[in-house]
C-alpha cells in the first residue's frame, strides 16, 4: 500500500520544466534551440498550465531576449507566463486542432513583439491578425506631432477635403502647410477637420456585420487618436505644430482605411471556421503591420522615410522567414540575428524606432552640407530637400555621368566632397534609390572618388552588390559618433575603424548582410570621413 506521506512523482511537464530552467542558464547553442522548439511542440494545454513547465519555457524565451538584464528578463518572463495561462492566448499555442507549423507561427507572432499584446487577445477573440492591425494603428498614434518631419506629406486623398490646400503645389508637406496657418487655415478649422475624420472612421463600421464588435473596437481606437489630435489644435496656435498635427491626423486616417478592408475580410474568414476553432496567424497580419510601418516612416522622414521603412520591414521579414525555415522558431531574432538588434521583431513601434534613427542620420547629412557641397549638388537639391525618392537614382546617375560635375567633385575640398558622398551613400543605404541605378557611374569613377576601384571585368550585378555591401559597412562606422570622431581625428585608420566596428549596424543598410570588398570598404570610409584636426572637431561641436 502506498504511503500517503510519500510525495507524488513529478509529472512529465514538471520534469521538462526543470530541464528548461536549466537550459535558461546555459549559453545559447543550436542544440538548445532545438530542445526549446521540441519542448514547445510536444506541450499540450495541460503542460502549459503546469507551473514548472510554463515558467521554464518563459525563462528560456526571456533569457534569449534579455541575456544581460536580469530585471527586464524577469518582467519578460512574467508576461510569457501570463500568456500561457490566458484563456484566449493559451489555446493559440496548444490547441490540438492546430498543425505544428501553425503553432510555431502563433508563438513566433508573440516572439517578434517585445511587448506581448495581451490586452488585445480577448478584445479580438484571439484573432492575431486583428491584433496586428490594432497594434499598427496604435504605433502611429503613439508618435508625437513634434516628431513629424517638415517633408512628411499630407495624404493626397484628403487634399480636396481642405479647400485651402487644393490651390497649393501638390503634394503638400508639413512645411508647406504651415505657411497657411493661421491666416488661410485657422487652428480651429483644423480641429473641426480632424473631428470630421474621426466621425468618418467610426461611421465606416456602423452597419451590422458578423464582425461588428471587432470592427468597432478597431474604429473606436482609431477615432480616439484623431480626437486627441483635434483637442490639441484647440489650444495650439504655432503654425509648424498645427501643420504637424494635421499631417499626423491625415496619416492616421489613411492607415485605418487602408487596413480596414483586409482587417474585415480576415475577421469574416476566421468567423467561418467551425465553432471553437482556434485560428493561426498568416500573411495578412504582415500586410497590416507593413502599412503601419510605412506610414510611420512617412511621418518621420517623408518619402525617403517611407522608402526606408519599407526596406527595413522587408529585410526583417526575410530574415525571420530564414530563421523559421525547416520548422524552427525565430529564436535568432531575440538574440540579435535580425539587423543586428537583439529582440528586434516586426512590431511597428519597434521598427519605427529604427526608421527614426535612419531618417535622423540622413537629415544630419543634409543639414551638414556646406556652401561648396550644395553648389556641387545644385541640380539635386530640390529633390533632396523634399525627401523625394522618385527619380532620385536617375538624378544621382546623371550627376555622376557629367564629366564637369565629376571633375568638380575631384578637385573640391576633401570635406565638401565627403559631404556630397555621405548624402549619396546614406540615401542608397536607406533604400531611397537602388544601387543598380548608380553602379555604372560609380564603377567608372570609383578611383577618382574613393582612390580604389573594383576590377573592370566585375559583372554589373556583382558590382552593385559589392558597392551596396561595402557602403553598408562604411555607413555603420558613419552612424557610430564615437568611432567616427576617433577615425577623423586620425587615431584609427579606416581599416582599423572597420575592425573596431565589427560590422555592427551594417545590416541596417541595404546590402549589409552580403559579403563586402574589404579594400573598397576602407576606401569608401576614407572618402566619407576624411581626417580633421582636433580644433576643427571642437569648433564643429561648439557651433550652434
Amino acid at each position: 500500500m502506498e504511503n500517503p506521506s510519500t510525495p507524488a512523482a513529478p509529472s512529465g511537464p514538471a520534469i521538462m520544466g526543470l530541464l528548461l530552467h536549466a537550459v535558461a542558464n546555459l549559453p545559447r547553442e543550436p542544440s538548445t534551440d532545438v530542445l526549446l522548439t521540441q519542448a514547445f511542440l510536444q506541450a499540450d494545454a495541460e503542460a502549459l498550465r503546469s507551473q514548472e513547465f510554463s515558467s521554464g519555457l518563459a525563462a528560456c524565451l526571456a533569457r534569449l531576449r534579455y541575456p544581460g538584464d536580469e530585471e527586464t528578463r524577469a518582467q519578460d518572463a512574467a508576461q510569457w507566463v501570463v500568456l500561457f495561462a490566458d484563456p484566449v492566448g493559451g489555446p493559440l499555442l496548444s490547441d490540438p486542432g492546430l498543425t505544428p507549423e501553425q503553432r510555431l507561427a502563433n508563438l513566433a507572432f508573440f516572439l517578434l513583439r517585445p511587448e506581448l499584446p495581451l490586452d488585445l487577445l480577448a478584445a479580438y477573440g484571439g484573432n492575431l491578425t486583428s491584433a496586428a492591425a490594432h497594434e499598427a494603428q496604435l504605433a502611429l498614434q503613439a508618435l508625437l506631432p513634434e516628431q513629424v518631419a517638415p517633408i512628411a506629406r499630407f495624404p493626397v486623398a484628403l487634399v480636396a477635403r481642405l479647400p485651402e490646400l487644393s490651390a497649393m503645389t501638390q503634394p503638400v508637406d508639413a512645411q508647406a502647410l504651415s505657411v497657411l496657418v493661421p491666416h488661410v487655415l485657422r487652428p480651429d478649422q483644423g480641429a473641426r477637420f480632424l473631428q470630421s475624420l474621426a466621425d468618418e472612421v467610426f461611421g465606416a463600421v456602423l452597419e451590422d456585420s458578423p464582425v461588428s464588435a471587432s470592427q468597432r473596437a478597431f474604429a473606436e481606437m482609431a477615432a480616439e487618436g484623431l480626437r486627441a489630435l483635434a483637442s490639441r489644435l484647440e489650444a495650439d496656435t504655432d503654425p509648424r505644430q498645427v501643420a504637424q498635427i494635421l499631417v499626423l491626423g491625415g496619416l492616421q486616417h489613411q492607415a485605418f482605411f487602408q487596413n480596414l478592408a483586409p482587417f474585415t475580410e480576415d475577421a469574416l474568414a476566421q468567423r467561418e471556421q467551425s465553432p471553437g476553432a482556434v485560428s493561426a496567424v498568416d500573411g495578412v497580419a504582415r500586410q497590416l503591420s507593413a502599412t503601419g510601418v510605412g506610414l510611420i516612416g512617412m511621418a518621420l522622414g517623408g518619402p525617403i522615410g517611407m522608402a526606408s521603412a519599407g526596406r527595413i520591414f522587408r529585410s526583417v521579414t526575410r530574415a525571420v522567414d530564414g530563421l523559421m525555415a525547416g520548422g524552427r522558431l525565430p529564436l535568432g531574432a531575440l538574440a540579435g540575428e535580425v539587423l543586428g538588434i537583439p529582440g528586434l521583431g516586426v512590431a511597428p513601434r519597434a521598427l519605427g524606432e529604427v526608421v527614426a534613427a535612419l531618417t535622423q542620420l540622413y537629415a544630419v547629412q543634409l543639414s551638414g552640407l556646406g556652401d561648396e557641397a550644395a553648389t556641387l549638388l545644385e541640380d539635386l537639391m530640390p529633390l533632396l530637400l523634399r525627401g523625394e525618392v522618385e527619380g532620385l537614382g536617375a538624378a544621382w546617375a546623371a550627376l555622376l555621368d557629367n564629366p564637369e560635375r565629376v571633375e568638380a567633385l575631384r578637385s573640391a575640398d576633401a570635406e565638401a566632397r565627403a559631404e556630397v558622398l555621405r548624402v549619396l551613400f546614406v540615401g542608397g543605404g536607406m533604400g531611397a534609390f537602388s544601387w543598380d541605378a548608380v553602379t555604372p557611374e560609380l564603377m567608372a569613377h570609383s578611383q577618382t572618388l574613393f582612390g580604389h576601384a573594383l576590377p573592370a571585368e566585375t559583372p554589373p550585378a556583382d558590382a552593385a552588390v559589392l558597392l551596396a555591401s561595402s557602403a553598408a559597412r562604411a555607413l555603420a562606422v558613419l552612424a557610430n559618433d564615437e568611432l567616427l570622431d576617433t577615425l577623423r581625428a586620425g587615431q584609427l585608420s579606416p581599416a582599423e575603424a572597420l575592425v573596431e566596428a565589427r560590422e555592427l549596424g551594417a545590416s541596417l543598410f541595404e546590402g549589409g548582410t552580403e559579403p563586402a570588398d574589404p579594400a573598397l570598404t576602407a576606401a569608401m570610409l576614407g572618402a566619407l570621413a576624411p581626417p580633421v584636426s582636433i580644433d576643427d572637431t571642437v569648433e564643429a561641436d561648439e557651433s550652434p
